[in-house]
């Protein structure tokens, strides 16, 4: 009976990639590939068995194959995190450049397992960048904001790969406890069809500008609970702290919960020998003699805090941490853009996010979120 539900787990996991709206790659700590998803097969109008282990190199351009498989080796063998152009021959002979980022996966014991791959078709940026096009200018500020869109994408949907794994680990964990496998195989299934949503919404975002939205902000923590569980591991404790009758937040909410699991895996991975998560919301207002903060306005606000009881960080430290690229992580642990996703998610909301820590005190990120109704000056607080 185990069996079958870490088949059905692993099924489910194979129907979200297979979902992913860009081609996804796994490899094994031998370096060779074990598994490519739907939209990958598709593009290159090869089967699974043709693409594994190193055969998906043989598309590759020849000029291209020498440095894309030296970049490769040299940042697997660190286990970091690496990004690489190059040109992959598309089912009907052409050859497209393709920006393929890689990250590397390790298990809840920190073992490393190989690594998970997402790669998009930026052919036509590539040739604006080249000057082939009159408005090479404009296409080039296009390619910057496609490649950082990709990069968040990873980021995000690496986190969601990460909480999904976790239920796979736990139900190979209590193979032989069927009422626990059934569970967490269910919430496997759950987080998987929930992060797959999630992943829509922000590439329809992408595309178009999203509307914010009056949204319960308890409700949507609750709806994202079983992703934010699996992010956490089984060594990290989630605790709530909601506000009783809590207002809505004027808000889009695909980037809310993007924001959450950001700031879980962020809080995971402070607190490697375990630890608690707090995750708390309430209501607050700002009267103008009582702002300091310019990116604060006055006005009325929900405030969702995560806190961790983790290492923390050092004066210097936080005040760098919602920069891009910068990390506390260890090599190969993190990109950088987590929390500088999360600030930028609440100052386009018409928000802001705080972060305070101290070594060995941990860390609480808050998120000031537009009240849904509008400013309301009656009581001042800020903090």
């Amino acid at each position: 009976m185990g069996t079958a539900a870490s088949d059905d787990a692993e099924a489910s996991f194979q129907h979200l990639m297979d979902s992913a709206p860009v081609m996804i790659w796994v490899s094994g700590t031998d370096k060779l590939c074990t598994w490519f998803n739907r939209p990958w097969l598709e593009f290159t109008g090869r089967t699974l068995a043709q693409e594994r282990g190193s055969g998906w190199a043989e598309g590759v351009h020849p000029d291209d194959l020498a440095r894309c498989l030296d970049h490769y080796v040299s940042h697997f063998d660190r286990h970091v995190p690496f990004r690489i152009e190059y040109r992959l021959r598309r089912a009907d002979g052409a050859y497209r450049w393709i920006l393929d980022n890689g990250v590397p996966r390790f298990d809840a014991q920190q073992r490393f397992l190989g690594y998970i791959g997402s790669c998009i078709d930026i052919n036509a940026s590539k040739r604006a960048k080249a000057g082939l096009k009159d408005t090479a200018a404009h296409q080039m500020v296009a390619l910057d904001a496609l490649e950082r869109i990709a990069g968040g994408i990873a980021h995000e949907f690496s986190n969601l790969v990460a909480a999904f794994l976790s239920d796979l680990w736990a139900i190979r964990k209590h193979a032989n406890e069927p009422a626990a496998v059934q569970q967490r195989a269910l919430e496997a299934e759950t987080a998987a069809l929930e992060g797959g949503r999630i992943i829509e919404r922000l590439l329809a975002s992408v595309r178009q500008r999203p509307e914010a939205e009056a949204l319960h902000v308890n409700r949507l923590v609750g709806d994202t609970w079983t992703i934010l569980r699996g992010a956490a591991g089984e060594h990290v404790r989630i605790e709530m702290n909601l506000a009783a009758a809590p207002d809505d937040a004027k808000v889009d909410p695909a980037h809310l919960q993007a924001a959450l699991l950001n700031l879980v895996a962020n809080a995971r991975d402070a607190m490697s020998d375990g630890g608690t998560v707090t995750l708390t919301t309430r209501t607050m207002s700002v009267r103008p003699e009582a702002v300091d903060d310019p990116d604060l306005p006055p006005g009325r606000y929900i405030v969702l805090a995560v806190g961790d009881t983790g290492t923390g960080m050092s004066e210097d430290v936080a005040r760098h941490a919602f920069e891009p690229f910068f990390t506390t992580k260890d090599v190969g642990r993190g990109t950088g853009l987590g929390l500088s996703q999360v600030r930028a998610f609440a100052r386009h909301s018409g928000g802001a996010a705080h972060i305070e820590s101290a070594p060995g005190k941990g860390t609480t990120v808050r998120i000031y979120l537009p009240h849904g109704n509008g400013a309301d000056t009656e009581r001042a607080e800020h903090g």
